[in-house]
């Protein structure tokens, strides 16, 4: 049974601080996201190294550097958006949308969850205004959980790309309307930048992927276009920043021939002056596999990290476009410091998933809450490391 969170639980926050690609498609047809906001995480599991409670499941303070089991999701989600927040109370994580166990269209749904540092259970939030949506990206900004675009599933055949933009209002418990995208948007890479900026780039509208970079500023509630994407426009690409450098990978195309898969490498170096003029520069191919929806974050030292995926693009389903068969999600982690990729440097997650939006951080730790696992099958498991 999962606790409805009361407007005193909101105020306490406040002081404590699918994708399915719906329905197979051909190279001409629409796309299916999926949209999962995040989930919260446990005091315990913040700021300091842990390993998992054999009985409970929970994050304890530990020696251990590796990968830990945190609170399990109270159903399995995949495709959600994730937010993770630190504050002087400890760490928070938000999952928002997605589409749950049966992984079908009528799985997609609006559920929001929160984890909270303490607690032995994730708290159900107010539903997310508007229908179930897949392929929503999500950020923190200010202390606050930020979601936008994903699309809907319109009826057995059609997708509907988003422009809205919502914000978890942790003074009301509610959720706020900000002022729409320029151009709607799902399965784009999207990062919180200089904790006033959300830098959207590429990703799926309608009815083509698109090279638009869109750029919201939280002070004043508008949207500008920034310098358009060099590469190939994507869908399930993966964002990471440290600093002014936002660094941008893979993701798949479309084409003649279907979707395929690309391996590709763009650093942003973005300008505080002037948030629409962005340098771009082709890092060219990364080593190791093409990855996608591989879940993007940012360790505590600025090395960028892109957590498993697939190098086989999948339907909403988790099916893959060009066999029908299951794809095969990866354990591995690539970074990104100093200016040079790396394949190998973290330990494999002992559970591979695919289907992430992002990684949550809080305090010292990353996290990976639910996504999809080998068969494929969504997943209740939320995991962390210490970089």
């Amino acid at each position: 049974m999962v606790a409805k969170l009361t407007l005193a639980e909101c105020n306490l926050l406040l002081d404590y601080g699918k994708t399915g690609r719906g329905l197979h498609r051909s190279a001409s047809c629409f796309r299916f996201g999926a949209v999962l906001l995040l989930a919260a995480a446990s005091s315990a599991a913040c700021g300091g190294d842990s390993k998992t409670s054999a009985d409970a499941g929970i994050i304890v303070p530990d020696a251990q550097i590796g990968w830990a089991r945190g609170i399990d999701l109270p159903e399995a989600l995949s495709n959600n958006s994730l937010v993770g927040l630190q504050s002087e109370g400890g760490c928070m994580l938000y999952s928002m949308l997605g589409i749950d166990s049966s992984l079908t269209k009528e799985g997609v749904h609006n559920r929001a969850f929160r984890w909270r540092e303490g607690d032995t259970q994730w708290i159900s939030l107010p539903d997310i205004p508007g229908p179930g949506r897949l392929a929503s990206n999500a950020v923190a900004l200010r202390g606050e959980p930020y979601l936008l675009g994903g699309y809907e599933l319109a009826d057995g055949s059609t997708e509907i790309s988003h422009t809205s933009l919502q914000r978890f209002n942790l003074r009301t418990g509610q959720w706020d309307s900000l002022a729409d995208l320029p151009i709607a948007i799902d399965d784009a890479g999207v990062v919180a930048w200089r904790d006033r900026y959300i830098v959207v780039v590429s990703g799926w509208s309608n009815t083509a992927n698109v090279d638009a970079v869109q750029i919201y500023d939280v002070e004043n509630n508008t949207w500008t276009m920034g310098t358009p994407f060099p590469g190939l426009a994507v869908f399930g690409p993966s964002a990471a920043i440290s600093g002014n450098e936002l660094v941008f990978i893979d993701g798949v195309g479309s084409g003649f021939a279907g979707f395929s898969i690309v391996n590709q490498s763009f650093k942003a170096t973005l300008n505080p002056e002037s948030p629409s003029d962005i340098v771009w520069t082709d890092l060219g191919q990364h080593p190791g596999d093409a990855r996608y929806r591989a879940a993007g974050g940012t360790a505590s030292d600025g090395t960028l990290w892109f957590h498993g995926g697939t190098a086989e693009p999948y339907n909403f389903d988790g099916l893959r476009y060009d066999n029908n068969q299951a794809a095969t999600p990866l354990a591995s982690t690539l970074t990104y410091a100093n200016g040079v990729f790396e394949v190998g440097s973290v330990d494999d997650k002992p559970t591979a998933t695919m289907d992430h939006r992002s990684m949550g951080p809080c305090g010292e730790r990353l996290f990976t809450v639910g996504g999809m696992s080998a068969g494929p099958a969504a997943t209740t498991e939320v995991w962390s490391i210490v970089p």
